[in-house]
């Protein structure tokens, strides 16, 4: 009975981990962030760990036992929608490590592997057209999965490596937000013997801790192209339970010594996925990046710039049902290292170069079920040429974007 819920459940757990592509956030090492991995401005991505539990089904009609673990997913995601714009949640896969003392167990009861049929695996997208998207609409189907007795088995989807999945496409309310989520998935197993003898179990899960993955705002103008990403880097370790790891890279339209001016700010590190009531959290391993795109580089160049330093000096993130309500992390000023400026070609610069940031704790406004944190405005002195001085302001993105939304449990 272990057994077989341990082939039905990986198989589930798997898939249910290459759906949750969508989006999360790319994970910050210890130092600086690594240039390769950020992605392109308003793209999102990132890994996360959710807290599943599946209730274990004999026969299709007794529920035997529930069995806990979690879903490894990373993927990609837009950072902004526009009304009615389509979308999807790109480049997913992940992966399930069922507990080792279900394999000890197998071949106590003479199981030594299982076929699996994935007959839904659901992915939520609160306000959007569908509200939900079963990927396995057309049953996924996983043959012979074998137990080694007394290992953790890791289980990953998609089945070929190297391969991603795409959920979508959705299409975007007019305004508000979008909520992507893990609803549900099914899971119909059949443990086998050498010897012959079979047992149909089904696995039915659902998240355990809450189940808001992430938060996408919506507004700007409508028509704009469908948002479906790819090619984004997705290099980071493994988050532990209950946590999200990545990197937000978003768009700013900032004023420079009064010209408009386009940049990409990317911020990572690790954040949990839900949090209990009285406690509270902060990013930590975190650091950012700055994007100035080959339009941006370009005007500079055309207005006699040919080299650009100077230092960040404020960077804010706004709290929706938290505190603090906003919060600046570059309130002690991040260097921003000379860089020769070079025609149509894009400068991306790791913030800081060494080290990391601090930004938190947020704890939850009393009665408040979400913490949602999002960017703020941000300011920078810069030094051209080695000795002209600019200041820049960028106003708060909008609509916004969110780093966090985490429910309060």
């Amino acid at each position: 009975m272990p057994e077989r819920r341990t082939g039905r459940r990986r198989a589930l757990a798997a898939l249910a981990a290459a759906v949750f592509s969508f989006a999360l956030l790319q994970p910050p090492p210890a130092q600086a962030l690594p240039l390769d991995n950020v992605p392109e401005v308003g793209v999102d991505t990132g890994r996360f760990k959710l807290p599943i539990n599946c209730k274990i089904i004999l026969g299709g009609v007794l529920p035997i036992f529930n069995l806990g673990s979690d879903v490894d997913v990373q993927g990609v995601a837009p950072v902004q929608l526009g009304p009615g714009q389509e979308f999807w949640l790109t480049q997913g896969s992940g992966n399930i490590t069922i507990p080792s003392w279900l394999t000890f167990l197998a071949p106590l009861l003479g199981i030594t592997k299982a076929d699996a049929r994935v007959t839904d695996l659901s992915i939520g997208a609160s306000n959007s057209t569908p509200a939900s998207i079963n990927i396995a609409k057309e049953p996924v189907e996983i043959k012979d999965i074998a137990f080694e007795p007394g290992q953790p088995l890791k289980v990953g989807l998609p089945l070929k490596a190297g391969e991603t999945f795409d959920v979508g496409p959705y299409t975007a309310p007019g305004s508000g937000s979008v909520t992507f989520k893990f609803d549900h998935a099914v899971a119909e197993i059949t443990l086998k013997s050498d010897w012959g003898f079979t047992l149909p179990i089904t696995a039915d899960c659902t998240a355990s801790q809450g189940n808001a993955l992430l938060t996408v705002a919506v507004g700007g103008p409508a028509g704009q192209p469908p948002a479906k990403i790819h090619g984004a880097p997705l290099n980071f370790p493994e988050p532990a339970s209950n946590e999200v790891v990545g990197i937000i890279n978003a768009p700013y339209t900032c004023t420079l010594g009064g010209q408009p001016v386009d940049v990409g700010i990317a911020v990572g590190g690790h954040f949990p996925l839900s949090i209990k009531k009285g406690t509270n959290f902060s990013f930590t391993n975190a650091s950012g990046a700055l994007t100035i795109p080959a339009k941006t580089v370009n005007k500079l160049l055309d207005m006699g710039y040919t080299t650009a330093a100077g230092k960040v000096t404020k960077l804010e993130l706004l709290t929706e049902g938290g505190t603090p309500a906003s919060m600046n992390v570059a309130a002690n000023g991040i260097d921003i290292p000379t860089t020769p400026l070079e025609r149509d070609k894009k400068i991306v610069l790791s913030l800081p170069t060494n080290g990391t940031l601090t930004a938190g704790p947020f704890g939850a406004a009393p009665g408040s079920t979400r913490i949602a944190v999002a960017l703020g405005s941000a300011a920078a002195s810069f030094t051209f040429n080695g000795s002209t001085s600019a200041s820049a302001t960028c106003g708060t993105p909008a609509p916004l974007v969110y780093l966090v939304d985490t429910p309060v449990i």
